[in-house]
């Protein structure tokens, strides 16, 4: 069992390497060079530690507010205990419910794919998001600059289930071409992670051999990174803010006012976020010790969900600090807001420590920290 910060960090720090295979159902065509970042992955198989995918987990699956109050679930702080990090092979501990499982899962998936999409598709981070539009449709939208993406992401903690999944995916596919709607990329990406020390494993297919055509207007560059910092403000902790961003993003408000004056006003009302700094820089955030938001309407059946998991959640033992980096966060108080240049991988390769506790930050100027007590 993981009791002290040096523990915790070397398993967070871990390298995995998960093989990946290609389905036989979806071999991806060799006539498409979109595809020339993953075909070898086969051989190399995908590396990542439990640090990056569950910072990729917190941030990614951050819900967008329904209202000025709706906070997120602190993911990040749950998968550090339903994770068994200590494991040779990255995979679940405990037991729970079938319900809190599929959501755990999927949330896997989700960021699985896109660390796999920034990493060996060179798809900017902000531009990973939820696919807009209604109907039988891929969930996940990105584009490089070069070509443009839908990505279907599936999780599974069952080996049987990835086979249906890309069945599932391949029909979706199949409802976008109904519409006339081709991309450059139209990957399935199924991550398996099990029980017991079991290897994960990723699977991916991509069937079609159409003529790929460009039909990609379902939102600009600039819509999906306000949607992207949206969930930043979640994760980060203000949700009255991110619901007015929400707003803004939707309609392109000119003015702001609306953005500015909520941001300021909820930072006094929460009693300003926490300021720390990691090699030199300054970050703001704040430290959570639940993965659930206190008094939630949304959330409310999660609660009494919650004994259903028989792991130790080690509340008041185990802190994850969310937060952003100071310029950033200044960034979203401009009259465009969030219009920075997003940050090197060779830059943010310096964060390293804060005190004597690991630190991953992110391209967009996220930061997240693990502390043992």
């Amino acid at each position: 069992m993981i009791t002290t910060q040096q523990q915790l960090d070397a398993c967070l720090d871990r390298q995995h390497n998960v093989p990946v295979l290609i389905s036989p159902d979806g071999p991806l065509s060799d006539e498409n060079h979109a595809y020339d970042g993953i075909r070898y992955l086969p051989q190399t198989g995908f590396t990542f530690t439990p640090r990056e995918l569950i910072h990729a987990i917190g941030c990614k699956t951050a819900a967008l507010p329904s209202s000025a109050k709706d906070e997120c679930i602190k993911a990040a702080w749950l998968y550090t205990h339903i994770f068994d990090l200590e494991s040779d092979n990255l995979a679940f501990h405990g037991t729970y419910g079938s319900d809190l499982q599929a959501a755990r899962s999927q949330e896997i998936g989700i960021g699985m794919m896109c660390l796999l999409s920034e990493k060996h598709l060179n798809i900017p981070w902000d531009q990973l998001g939820p696919l807009p539009g209604v109907g039988k449709r891929f969930d996940y939208r990105g584009a490089n600059g070069g070509f443009n993406a839908i990505l279907e992401c599936k999780g599974t903690s069952h080996l049987g289930n990835q086979k249906p999944q890309i069945t599932s995916g391949l029909d979706k596919k199949a409802a976008h071409h109904e519409r006339g709607e081709y991309f450059d990329i139209e990957l399935i990406v199924s991550s398996y992670i099990g029980h017991g020390g079991e290897p994960p494993r990723i699977l991916l297919a991509d069937p079609d051999q159409s003529s790929l055509r460009e039909l990609y207007e379902r939102g600009d560059k600039r819509f999906h990174r306000l949607r992207h910092y949206c969930r930043v403000l979640q994760f980060v902790g203000l949700p009255d803010s991110a619901f007015h961003l929400n707003k803004y993003a939707r309609k392109y408000l000119d003015s702001k006012k609306s953005i500015y004056k909520k941001i300021i006003r909820e930072k006094e009302e929460r009693g300003f976020l926490e300021s720390i700094f990691v090699d030199g820089d300054e970050f703001l955030g704040r430290w959570f010790d639940s993965w659930l938001p206190k008094e939630s309407k949304r959330y409310r059946k999660l609660y009494e969900k919650e004994d259903k998991i028989t792991i130790c959640l080690q509340k008041g033992k185990r802190f994850v600090f969310q937060g952003l980096r100071r310029d950033v966060y200044e960034a979203g108080l401009e009259s465009e807001p969030f219009t920075q240049d997003l940050l090197s991988h060779e830059y943010i390769r310096k964060y390293e420590k804060f005190q004597d506790a690991g630190v991953s930050v992110f391209p967009d100027g996220t930061i997240m920290i693990f502390r043992q007590d």
